[in-house]
């Protein structure tokens, strides 16, 4: 008599393992679903973010040729137009640091977390010690793209902040990108050809 009452105890007990075990299962489906991709599957989503800054410039140069020139990320002081006066890289693989000391003395220190020779384009935040008082996370990601000859780059930054830190750090880092992007474009624009060697 006591076995038969127990029975149903014992079933609702293997019923709820099941659950516990299809829950799990189903877990670990949606960690390997959200799991890091190949690096186009991560270019195509992080150009879907929303993003808070967004500038983009036609460069009339090659896109291996732009692409040489932002992944050597000292050469920002040659497309900066004066406003980054020097740079240093902590590290040897990434992610690393690199420290901007700007014209004006203020310095920022940013983790390069990738760098994607085949994809050509790369991302970057801001060190927690480099962020601006009011903002908690501030992303940046630099694409580049053929166009007929030309290139085409892309400079996106996403902020995470209070209203007011954020609106500010906004129009900083909009004139930043343009300043770069405009540089770059004049950098290749202005560049002589080499003479062909008969």
């Amino acid at each position: 008599m006591l076995g038969s009452a127990k029975r149903p105890l014992l079933l609702i007990q293997s019923i709820q393992k099941m659950k516990k075990i299809i829950s799990l299962i189903v877990l670990l489906g949606l960690i390997v679903i959200a799991s890091p991709k190949p690096a186009q599957a991560q270019m195509a989503a992080a150009q879907q973010v929303s993003w808070d800054v967004s500038k983009i410039a036609t460069v009339k140069a090659e896109q291996d040729a732009v692409w040489d020139l932002l992944s050597n990320l000292k050469e920002i002081t040659v497309y900066g137009k004066g406003t980054v006066k020097s740079v240093e890289i902590i590290g040897t693989s990434l992610p690393y640091d690199r420290v901007l000391t700007f014209s004006d003395g203020a310095k920022r220190k940013e983790q390069i977390d990738q760098i994607d020779q085949r994809y050509k384009f790369m991302a970057y935040r801001f060190k927690d010690e480099s962020l601006p008082k009011g903002i908690e996370k501030v992303s940046i990601a630099v694409f580049t793209k053929d166009n007929n000859g030309n290139t085409e780059v892309k400079w996106l930054a996403r902020i995470e902040g209070n209203k007011d830190a954020k609106m500010s750090l906004v129009e900083q880092l909009t004139k930043e990108a343009e300043v770069y992007l405009s540089g770059m474009a004049n950098l290749f624009n202005n560049a002589i050809p080499a003479m062909k060697m008969n």
